[in-house]
């Protein structure tokens, strides 16, 4: 997706102790704005910008993929190897939590803006349903963002209205339940669904649509009736809700691509029908992507020059995963490059035992191609988009849902279309328990590395059977034991000082 610069509109001030950096280049009253699509159009568009940012990029990655059953690295750093097996210090990492908190809030309070002074535009009375178009991509933005902080933190403070006062009171709310998240999130994907358009016509293409709504609403869905909330009625409901979009996805615009590793191919991004939605970037010091630097070789032309590349990378045991013919085995790494420094071919050599250095080998891991850029210059200045939603997790979260419905036959149906479209065998197993480590492994196969595995994991209750089995831990911390709190990670310290009304942490912090 490749957005513009937009301008800022303030209605009010986001007061907040450690708020991130904003230049506020003009204002405008809710009296003298929202008068044409276009001024509608700019205010949405900056909610998206608010994620266009390394730090919501890397951050995210860090404390979300990482975690995955098979990611590791070369590097001996604290802060590179403790992330995938939970070793997070909650003093070691404040300030990257704290950005994760603060980018979200900001994106949530500009949302709030939009769904509160819409219904004024004098356009509410002459095309109300245009208008609705963009309050509900509004709500789902706000949806997304909270769905992302409950499921990192639990319960966070709730904000529906905008903030428009530097009242403390408004300002420092305390924390609220994840059912009372997770009820707001639930509305206002309702209200997206029903009301987001098919395509948005004469705008940047990369804007959520109707079938983001439903494919939103189907997974969170899912992530209420596993763990912690165990709503398993809900199964039912995701069911209800992904089926419209996986059987008539021409209705929705969406598609499989037939070809797997052109999904992620930099120069596909426009039109692809199968990115429900994602993360753009620019090429653009500090807002343009860092994940080409740091999971790619080093000194490969797929993400910039020396440094720390070669940073995030995986286990061998996920490439053996794969059945010979899966075109995600052939296509999903990097299994030789050639050097941009002396020219030489690099190939990866599984059997090293104890690779030193940025050695492409051994337990270094293996790199994964989702993030190639050749264009890129350094370490953040890549335009790669990051993919946070694709339409083939449609099929493998019916699949989940089935399988926990015990409707094996059901289950079948959408993983075997998920995985025909890679030429990988069909699974013909019935058992439900074997049925449903097939699917979780199907989902790490075809996500890895799109920001799924933690909450996966945390979902189906697997977190610490994954710690104890981690690579990583082996080699970095062997005998590292496991702790209940890597279950939520910590509400951040530096908003805890500015609003005592957070405590208590999580446990364990």
């Amino acid at each position: 997706m490749k957005t513009y610069k937009v301008l800022l509109i303030v209605f009010g001030l986001f007061v907040s102790c450690n708020d991130l950096e904003e230049e506020v280049y003009s204002s405008f009253l809710s009296s003298n704005f929202y008068q044409t699509e276009e001024q509608f159009q700019t205010q949405n568009l900056g909610i998206y910008n608010t994620f266009k940012h390394v730090q919501w990029e890397r951050y995210n990655y860090q404390f979300l993929s990482m975690p995955g059953r098979y990611s590791t690295t070369r590097l001996a750093g604290d802060v590179w190897w403790k992330a995938p097996i939970y070793g997070i210090h909650e003093t070691q990492n404040a300030n990257q939590f704290n950005s994760i908190w603060t980018f979200a809030y900001n994106a949530i309070n500009r949302a709030n803006i939009v769904i509160k002074y819409a219904t004024t535009s004098p356009l509410y009375e002459s095309d109300k349903a245009l208008v609705d178009q963009y309050i509900a991509e509004a709500k789902w933005l706000r949806a997304y963002t909270y769905f992302t902080l409950v499921q990192m933190f639990g319960g966070v403070p709730l904000y529906s209205e905008p903030v428009e006062t530097p009242d403390t009171n408004v300002l420092f709310k305390p924390r609220v339940t994840a059912e009372e998240i997770y009820a707001l999130i639930v509305e206002d994907l309702k209200f997206a669904a029903d009301n987001l358009p098919v395509i948005w016509e004469n705008t940047p293409s990369g804007r959520v649509t109707k079938g983001a709504g439903n494919f939103l609403l189907g997974k969170v869905y899912l992530t209420m009736a596993g763990l912690p909330l165990q709503k398993t009625a809900h199964y039912q409901d995701a069911i209800d809700i992904l089926l419209p979009i996986a059987n008539n996805p021409g209705d929705y615009n969406m598609a499989l691509l037939n070809d797997w590793k052109s999904i992620f191919d930099k120069d596909n991004e426009l039109g692809n029908q199968e990115i429900v939605f994602a993360l753009s970037n620019t090429y653009e010091s500090g807002y343009g992507a860092i994940l080409p630097f740091f999971t790619n070789p080093s000194r490969s032309s797929f993400g910039g020059g020396t440094g720390p590349n070669y940073a995030w990378s995986y286990d061998y045991g996920l490439v053996e995963l794969y059945e010979d013919e899966d075109v995600r085995k052939q296509d999903g790494f990097t299994f030789t490059y050639t050097h941009t420094g002396n020219g030489n071919t690099i190939t990866y050599n599984p059997n090293t035992a104890n690779p030193r250095g940025a050695t492409y080998a051994g337990r270094n891991g293996i790199c994964g191609t989702k993030y190639q850029d050749v264009v890129g210059n350094g370490n953040n200045v890549h335009e790669k988009d990051v993919i946070i939603y694709r339409y083939v997790d449609t099929f493998l979260m019916l699949a989940e849902a089935y399988v926990e419905s015990n409707r094996p036959a059901d289950a079948l149906n959408y993983l075997n279309i998920a995985r025909a479209r890679v030429n990988a065998s069909t699974v013909t197993e019935t058992d439900q328990a074997a049925l449903r480590e097939i699917v979780r492994t199907e989902r790490y196969l075809e996500l890895y590395g799109e920001y799924h595995e933690l909450f996966d994991m945390r979902r189906w209750g697997t977190a610490e059977e994954v710690f104890l089995n981690h690579p990583t831990r082996a080699w970095r911390a062997p005998g590292a034991p496991w702790d209940d709190k890597y279950l939520l990670y910590p509400i951040p310290i530096e908003q805890i000082s500015a609003n005592q009304n957070l405590l208590p942490n999580n446990p364990g912090y």
